[in-house]
């Protein structure tokens, strides 16, 4: 772990999903009680069931959350990526951190400290509703994140993946995390995951090479989303 990096904290606010609907005002306030840590691949972030000293924002790299199971395997809850936050339900709940989490890939992440954070709320109660706000936002935005592993079936749940993930311009995704965290991040196993990759390839949906994707047919993609 290094405090070294080279992006800003405000940089990483504005980009963050948790903060997506905060005025402009809001952003200046929070960083000025943020610190930003650079994490690498392998670290542990936190343990489960230690006392919550705060919430995290990917700025750049990528966080599992995690459970260790009776057996002593890891079965990964979430991915967080660039814009999201991890520790924030721990933090405004007052209870320990519910899971492991642990940088899959070196990473930068803005720290917020619970007590510094929770002082600024309660000081700043326009600070309050506009946080909420963005929260509000940002709990839809989880709960249809929860939808695709629920209710999908894992050719549908891997579309909409591809999807949501390609490059607009000309629909290239570059995997910044291994495949093996991917599928268990879809809920399902690695060798489901590559016989799905090497399905879409064959139908004429997608070119693989390496860790690069390539969308051919959006349109046959988006059916399979659709598909529950």
């Amino acid at each position: 772990m290094s405090a070294q990096t080279d992006i800003s904290i405000t940089q990483v606010l504005k980009s963050s999903g948790f903060l997506s609907a905060a005025s402009e005002d809001v952003v200046p306030r929070i960083a000025g009680i943020a610190s930003l840590i650079h994490y690498n691949r392998g670290d542990l972030i936190f343990a489960e069931g230690v006392s919550c000293q705060g919430m995290y924002i990917v700025g750049k790299g990528a966080v599992k959350i995690y459970k260790i199971g009776p057996d002593g395997r890891e079965h990964v809850i979430h991915v967080a990526e660039p814009g999201d936050c991890f520790g924030e339900a721990a933090m405004f709940l007052g209870q320990g951190y519910p899971a492991y989490a642990a940088a899959v890939k070196n990473s930068d992440l803005v720290f917020l400290r619970k007590t510094p954070f929770l002082e600024l709320l309660e000081k700043e109660s326009d600070l309050c509703f506009k946080l909420l706000g963005a929260m509000s936002i940002w709990s839809h935005r989880l709960v249809s994140k929860l939808e695709l592993l629920t209710l999908r079936d894992t050719s549908s749940r891997l579309a909409g993946y591809l999807l949501s993930k390609a490059n607009a311009a000309d629909g290239l995704i570059k995997l910044e995390i291994p495949k093996q965290t991917l599928a268990a991040q879809l809920d399902m196993a690695s060798e489901t995951l590559s016989r799905l990759l090497n399905r879409f390839e064959a139908q004429g949906l997608i070119e693989v090479n390496g860790r690069e994707i390539r969308i051919i047919d959006s349109t046959g993609l988006t059916e399979l989303e659709e598909m529950e």
